[in-house]
């Protein structure tokens, strides 16, 4: 056998063979025929198949299927999942809005009254010391005392509200009072204790105030059962920082 002849061979068995099936070509039976079952022996009526529905020409369909996504998109509004975004903002919300509503005082007593400041007004608390008269102050205007080279003057907190002249005590403190670029010292009786007063345990000045007095107050707070009379501080020293 020559490569001529064995080339031939090897081209025929490598031809692809043709499996190609043609399909079958079903009977297309209109609807109201009969099919027999010849195995069961039972015969079927041929009924028309329902068309498919058509949500973009199909009449009502698409107002329906419209109706049915809107209902869809609006009930995700309800289970919108919360993100750390989100939680971090509601925080700092609450945070923020804590501290705008929570302020801190410092309560002192004088005689048998509580009253109390804004503790951001207040830089230090410091005992009693000897004072330098100024000549022709005011009475409630004790003297000047020398703080880290600053002069601070001294007020008696007791005359300036018309409660009487102070009486030294053991407990008695100056309370270092800073507004602006002055520093003003107050004579209290004793110090008691910093509290936390919301907006809501706050109430304005009551109507028995008038004049001088009324201004001094800026309101009543409430604290565990103890009326604290808050000051303000700017009336009571009656000194223009502007």
């Amino acid at each position: 056998m020559d490569i001529a002849e064995i080339r031939k061979k090897a081209k025929s068995r490598n031809k692809a063979v043709d499996l190609t099936v043609e399909p079958e070509t079903l009977p297309v039976l209109a609807p109201g025929s009969e099919v027999v079952d010849e195995q069961a022996g039972t015969t079927a009526l041929v009924t028309a198949p329902e068309p498919p529905i058509d949500f973009e020409e199909g009449p009502g369909a698409s107002q329906e299927f419209s109706d049915r996504l809107d209902q869809l998109f609006a009930a995700t509004e309800d289970f919108v999942l919360a993100t750390d975004a989100s939680y971090a903002e509601i925080l700092d919300s609450q945070e923020n809005s804590q501290a705008q509503n929570i302020r801190q005082y410092l309560a002192f007593h004088l005689g048998e009254e509580e009253y109390a400041l804004d503790i951001t007004r207040i830089s230090e608390i410091i005992k009693v010391r000897e004072y330098t008269d100024i000549p022709r102050a005011p009475e409630f205007v004790l003297g000047i005392i020398s703080l880290r080279g600053v002069v601070v003057p001294v007020f008696d907190l007791r005359r300036r509200l018309d409660l009487g002249k102070s009486e030294p005590l053991s407990t008695s403190r100056i309370v270092v009072c800073q507004l602006g670029e002055v520093s003003v010292g107050l004579l209290v009786d004793s110090i008691n204790q910093v509290v936390k007063l919301a907006d809501d345990d706050i109430e304005p000045p009551p109507g028995v105030l008038s004049g001088l007095d009324r201004e001094m107050v800026s309101g009543i707070g409430r604290y565990q059962g103890r009326m604290l009379i808050l000051l303000n501080l700017h009336s009571a020293l009656n000194v223009d920082f502007n």
